[in-house]
């Protein structure tokens, strides 16, 4: 019952817009109602688990906070800082008292772009208004997740279903490949600039993840790697004609065209530029006491657009630290995690750890690109990729291989 329930909530939330088209506080009622019992119950049947890390973390972000609150108090400050409070209490139970069986979470999550690639055709072919374009630059959204939601969708179906297809070793299944092509179709009918940059990025690292799990087996690694870089050619030189007159194209034009950095960055996207520099001003300000949530704004009346300056501008010194702990207290585990792929070589545990890394990466680096949320429909995908690196990292791989 418990396992259904998470499930449920982490679908729920992948579903980010609800809030918008169905109700505002649909995935805090879905927390009460899924998570919260099972979380009472597992809290005083199992008593609490140490965590240094996670708690210094934790501490010192929720320290921040409250400083902040000192400072600058109102209402809305107080009212982020429990559910903050919450989101955290929320990781460190998925973490420390839940197994997930990963065909359920690859289920769960290949559904949700399925679902969301499904709307997307029947709203393009104008059958039934589940999906619309939202923009004026041509992005689309459905009416499960709009543009921003959406692409992050696509970028875990990619992860997911690249890596079953590179490290499964199970044969004939044509899953993986379908749900991939789903994927990529939601990134391009999303638009995002800022999801199909850390999606680029973060493509880099596949090639060393299937070194490392494949290393016994160099002629194979050479033959896909090879076949791969063969593949990615191909595929930028036919879209290239799309690529150079989408919105990430242009803004790699401007990039390359521009006098200087800073120039280009302007050029890019004005309004967020001038965001960053107005943080960047309050920081200097005073960069260890924050003025509360919501306070770093650019002159426009918007919070900046990249979580880490926003943090430190609203929390001040502490809540940078606790945050950053957060976000890259996992990288500490990575050699355990990267000692144990070796030993396992090709597998779904291998496919489904390599692919939570990369999600990880995703989540922390596109933070530089947007503010931060207290909405689980946000959190949900760092907290779910954390604990399955966690529990790969924590359990004896026999015990790990039965789930």
């Amino acid at each position: 019952m418990k396992k259904i329930a998470i499930l449920l909530f982490i679908f729920l939330c992948l579903a980010a817009d609800t809030k918008v088209t169905i109700y505002p506080y649909i995935h805090w009622l879905s927390w009460i109602i899924l998570i919260l019992p099972f979380m009472i119950k597992d809290f005083i049947i199992k008593g609490f688990v140490i965590s240094p890390l996670l708690y210094t973390g934790l501490f010192a972000f929720i320290l921040g906070c409250l400083t902040s609150l000192v400072v600058a108090p109102n209402l809305e400050t107080v009212i982020q800082i429990l559910k903050f409070s919450l989101i955290f209490t929320t990781l460190y139970y998925f973490l420390f008292y839940n197994i997930f069986k990963l065909h359920s979470i690859i289920t769960i999550f290949n559904l949700a772009v399925f679902v969301n690639a499904l709307f997307l055709i029947l709203g393009i072919l104008n059958l039934i208004p589940t999906a619309s374009l939202l923009t004026s630059d041509g992005r689309w959204g459905t009416i499960l997740a709009f543009p921003g939601s959406l692409v992050k969708i696509g970028a875990i179906g990619i992860y997911i279903n690249l890596m079953l297809m590179l490290l499964n070793n199970k044969k004939g299944n044509i899953e993986p490949l379908f749900i991939l092509i789903l994927s990529i179709f939601i990134v391009l009918m999303d638009g995002s600039r800022t999801g199909m940059l850390v999606l680029g990025l973060t493509m880099v690292i596949i090639p060393f993840q299937y070194f490392l799990v494949n290393n016994k087996n160099k002629t194979k690694v050479f033959i896909i790697l090879s076949s791969m870089s063969f593949v990615i050619f191909i595929s930028i030189v036919v879209l290239a004609p799309f690529i150079l007159t989408s919105r990430i194209g242009n803004s790699f034009i401007k990039l390359f065209s521009a006098s200087s950095f800073s120039n280009a960055l302007e050029s890019i996207d004005s309004i967020r530029f001038e965001m960053i520099l107005s943080a960047f001003d309050k920081i200097l300000k005073d960069p260890f006491i924050g003025h509360g949530a919501f306070s770093t704004v650019g002159g426009n009346g918007m919070v900046v657009h990249n979580t880490y300056l926003q943090v430190w501008g609203d929390f001040g010194l502490f809540g940078i630290v606790g945050l950053v702990s957060l976000y890259f207290g996992w990288i500490f585990m990575l050699p355990k995690i990267l000692g144990k792929l070796q030993i396992i070589g090709l597998g779904l545990n291998s496919a489904m750890v390599c692919s939570s890394t990369l999600m990880l990466l995703y989540f922390v680096m596109n933070g530089m690109f947007h503010p931060y949320s207290t909405e689980f429909s946000e959190w949900i995908v760092f907290i779910i990729p954390l604990t399955i690196c966690y529990q790969f990292y924590k359990y004896d791989l026999n015990e790990f291989n039965k789930n």
